[in-house]
């Protein structure tokens, strides 16, 4: 990746830096009840194909919301993802890991540097609209945390490569996008989610113990905007990766 398109994200994702939350915006309501209806049907884990809602006449919309939420991949001194050799159904194919958190993807950093694979090597931040499109497409796996897939049901033994990236959001809190209009805020880490639902119980007085939280996948958080008329969803990166940034920003 440029180093130019580097920066983009890196500035892209200061924005997630400064947010505030508040109950949620009777115009969600009927947005939220459908959030909760496909988060009870189908749990974090369960893989259904998204590449058909690329062609969908909200995608554009949807990928530039993603693509500010940065990912983060092994790279040579070029921004190139290092690639990985995986099975899937009996064939080997070479293709980059990208980890939701920043935690994750530091402990294969190591790991390569361990091995001296390639002189160089560093983290780099990528788009997660952009490396959604790969990973639909098995160009690409998309790695979550191995805490946040057992916060959302998945066993403790399971294995994060392979899992659906969940996403966490309470139906009853609210953020303000930037052109002014309440969305439902979608969280990578579950502690985040739940800072944000005492910030807003806070602002508001009652009982955070009275706001549910639940889990949805990210594909199906997507497919919900895909047939929705406008953004309603503001995915939220997990605190530490945003940390990551702004030290790295700051020097």
């Amino acid at each position: 990746m440029r180093a130019s398109a580097t920066l983009a994200i890196l500035f892209a994702a200061t924005v997630r830096l400064n947010h505030s939350f508040a109950p949620s915006d009777p115009s969600l309501l009927a947005l939220s009840r459908l959030a909760s209806r496909q988060a009870a049907r189908h749990p974090a884990g369960l893989r259904s194909s998204p590449n058909d809602l690329f062609d969908a006449e909200g995608w554009q919309s949807i990928k530039s919301e993603l693509d500010e939420c940065p990912v983060f991949a092994v790279a040579d001194d070029e921004g190139n993802p290092i690639k990985y050799t995986i099975e899937r159904g009996g064939v080997s194919k070479s293709v980059p890991l990208f980890y939701t958190h920043v935690e994750d993807a530091q402990l294969e950093l190591q790991k390569a540097k361990e091995k001296n694979l390639i002189p160089g090597i560093d983290l780099n931040p990528y788009p997660l609209g952009e490396i959604f499109q790969m990973w639909a497409k098995d160009d690409a796996v998309l790695v979550p945390n191995k805490a946040s897939i057992v916060n959302a049901g998945a066993p403790p033994n399971a294995v994060a490569i392979g899992q659906q990236v969940p996403l966490f959001g309470c139906m009853e809190i609210a953020n303000e996008s930037e052109d002014g209009k309440p969305v439902l805020p979608l969280f990578l880490e579950l502690e985040d989610a739940r800072l944000a639902v005492n910030e807003a119980v806070g602002a508001d007085g009652g009982n955070s113990e009275n706001f549910e939280i639940i889990a949805m996948n990210l594909n199906e958080a997507v497919g919900l905007l895909s047939n929705s008329k406008e953004s309603a969803f503001m995915f939220i990166p997990p605190t530490s990766s945003l940390k990551h940034i702004r030290d790295y920003l700051q020097g």
